[in-house]
């Protein structure tokens, strides 16, 4: 069994999205974390109407200040923005809007982009759904291929999409494309409620198993742990059996948090640390 650190830990901006991006980094100093996953909110990071590249002026301030983009995470599943959208025209415009999020990946320096398998309508065949996510996603990887950018292709649970809600079908778009710059993030809120265990998922997904999200829920909300019902040690003794190394982002989105989301990291953070096996953040 392989340890878990302290520095694997990356924190997100998207519950802090009410706040500027300077009392975000602000907040991010006073937790002692400069490991990011870095989305791609509007008044953030979003470059999609704007002429002007953000990310030379970006990544200059981020090192300035200390601070690593470990993981890119553009919109995603929002109106207009949906890789496998019914509309062709809204699947190419979300395809082509990401390409770009994947040549910024390079500028930021960051290794990786997420992923989500889009929202089709959930009246229409599944097949179709499939299909038209399918053909973005390999589209997108084989873009990512030319810049050396790995896309971690996300677990979803069934309020969010009728796509990659279970192990099988997640894992069935990363072998189908077989590309290795294509591999999984496995959000454990869809785990758990898909009635799933984190150990099922590095049995399907192997290697391909890349980048977690370790959230707590009921099982849905993507809280702080404690705040929901999951078992930590669960998730995490199948982590160290699978001698897992990768990132794990503490996505806590919950809306409760939004309001001050600064002592909700604090007490996630050290949750974590009586559960985790040693080292420091970065």
């Amino acid at each position: 069994m392989s340890e878990l650190l302290m520095s694997q830990l990356a924190v997100t901006n998207m519950v802090y999205m009410h706040f500027s991006f300077d009392y975000f980094l602000d907040s991010c100093d006073r937790l002692g974390i400069h490991q990011l996953e870095l989305y791609g909110c509007s008044h953030h990071f979003h470059f999609y109407d704007q002429k002007e590249n953000p990310a030379p002026a970006m990544h200059k301030r981020l090192q300035e200040r200390g601070f690593r983009v470990a993981s890119l995470m553009p919109e995603e599943n929002v109106y207009a923005v949906n890789i496998a959208a019914p509309e062709a025209n809204i699947r190419n415009k979300t395809v082509e809007q990401y390409k770009r999020f994947i040549e910024t990946a390079v500028e930021l320096e960051c290794p990786q982009m997420l992923l989500c398998p889009g929202r089709p309508y959930w009246n229409l065949p599944m097949s179709e759904g499939y299909k038209w996510g399918k053909d973005s996603v390999e589209r997108l990887t084989r873009h990512a291929e030319k810049y050396g950018i790995t896309l971690m292709y996300e677990n979803l649970n069934e309020r969010e999409s009728c796509l990659a809600t279970n192990r099988f079908d997640q894992f069935r778009v990363v072998k189908e494309i077989d590309s290795p710059n294509l591999k999984c993030c496995v959000d454990t809120v869809p785990v758990a409620y898909a009635g799933e265990t984190m150990e099922q998922y590095f049995e399907v997904l192997g290697d391909k198993l890349a980048h977690v999200h370790l959230n707590d829920g009921r099982p849905y909300g993507h809280m702080k742990w404690g705040d929901g019902t999951q078992d930590l040690d669960a998730h995490l003794n199948a982590m160290r059996k699978y001698n897992y190394k990768g990132l794990i982002t503490m996505e806590m989105a919950n809306g409760a948090y939004q309001l001050d989301p600064e002592p909700h990291y604090r007490a996630n953070i050290e949750t974590l640390r009586k559960h985790f096996d040693g080292g420091e953040l970065v």
